[in-house]
């Protein structure tokens, strides 16, 4: 009866590594662009490209060390039971474009390239077709305004 050794470390290939992590930062800022122009979301899109460009390979990282190991992996359980974010999304828009920034990093991480750039283009295609096909206005957009003065105690509405 031959059992699997928990801690047996297998060699990931790293050229392999090295290709996955280069195609997940190229989708990372074509994301991140489709991102910034295609959204409806109220706050500053410019936010998204360090995100995904440290989300995306940062799953990448992760999925591909803990697939070699269960006992990695049950590590990862324990660690992410510890780690909640503090900040809520409040967009259910902005929780999709996160899942797959996510779905990104797991699919390369897990070699499942062709896959994951596959969905990559049809769920890209669909977000394009969704704004395009949107009726909506920019009646939402916020305007701010800053007003800075070498004297502050004159700043007035009437001046």
């Amino acid at each position: 009866m031959n059992f699997i050794n928990p801690y047996d470390i297998i060699e990931i290939p790293i050229l392999e590594f090295i290709r996955n992590l280069a195609v997940g930062l190229v989708l990372a800022v074509i994301f991140a662009w489709l991102v910034s122009k295609s959204t409806r979301l109220v706050v500053d899109t410019t936010q998204y490209m360090p995100l995904f460009l440290l989300l995306i390979p940062t799953m990448i990282f992760i999925i591909t060390v803990i697939k070699t190991s269960i006992a990695l992996s049950l590590g990862l359980v324990g660690a992410l039971s510890i780690i909640r974010f503090r900040t809520p999304i409040k967009e259910p828009e902005e929780l999709a474009y996160l899942f797959l920034a996510i779905g990104i990093g797991l699919g390369f991480g897990a070699n499942q390239g062709a896959i994951t750039v596959i969905a990559f283009i049809i769920i890209s295609t669909i977000v394009i077709l969704i704004k395009k096909f949107s009726n909506e206005t920019d009646e939402n957009q916020n305007l701010h305004l800053t007003i800075s003065s070498q004297n502050p105690n004159k700043i007035g509405a009437d001046n």
